[in-house]
């Protein structure tokens, strides 16, 4: 498991061992491709709303994918908003800052998932399409809530705490 930069000091991602890219692009990549995302919503229409077709799901999908990029991109850039904006807590019942805080972003059905390692400062560590309320009533989500915990473990095991015990790690593991 390795850490990657994607904007600067402020979104990272991580890039699991054995995969080819980092999650945020694995993630983007599969949200974009139209038989994946087709696919996925022919196999999971009965957790789906009623109200929509396979197909306009699917746009609704690969439209909402591209919003996300965007959006990551401009907070990520902009002085006067930031990460904050997308990403909230995972547990919708968490109230307080916590170390190293499960987070997720979404934009209608897709989710990525993310630690928040400190103000404007998060580790992706994947994301879902995601049609159930809960997450671990489905497999492809119940892997997510894995992959955070792992991610978590794993920046603990290494003392991360903070930003600077963040920044300490990243120029450790170069």
């Amino acid at each position: 498991m390795k850490i990657v930069p994607i904007f600067a000091d402020k979104l990272f991602s991580i890039h699991y061992d054995g995969e080819e890219v980092n999650e945020l692009d694995r993630l983007l990549s599969l949200w974009n491709n139209v038989l994946e995302v087709f696919e996925f919503v022919k196999q999971n229409i009965s957790d789906a709303p009623k109200n929509k077709s396979i197909k306009e799901l699917s746009e609704q999908i690969i439209e909402n994918a591209v919003e996300i990029d965007n959006t990551l991109n401009e907070l990520s850039q902009n002085n006067n908003r930031n990460l904050d904006d997308f990403f909230k807590p995972l547990n919708n019942q968490e109230y307080r800052i916590i170390e190293l805080s499960k987070q997720k972003g979404r934009k209608n059905y897709l989710r990525i998932y993310a630690l928040r390692i400190d103000t404007n400062c998060y580790v992706i560590t994947g994301g879902a399409i995601k049609f159930h309320h809960y997450m671990d009533a489905r497999q492809h989500t119940a892997n997510e809530l894995i992959k955070i915990e792992k991610c978590r473990n794993y920046l603990k095991e290494n003392n991360v705490i903070n930003m600077d015990s963040f920044y300490e790690f990243l120029n450790e593991d170069i």
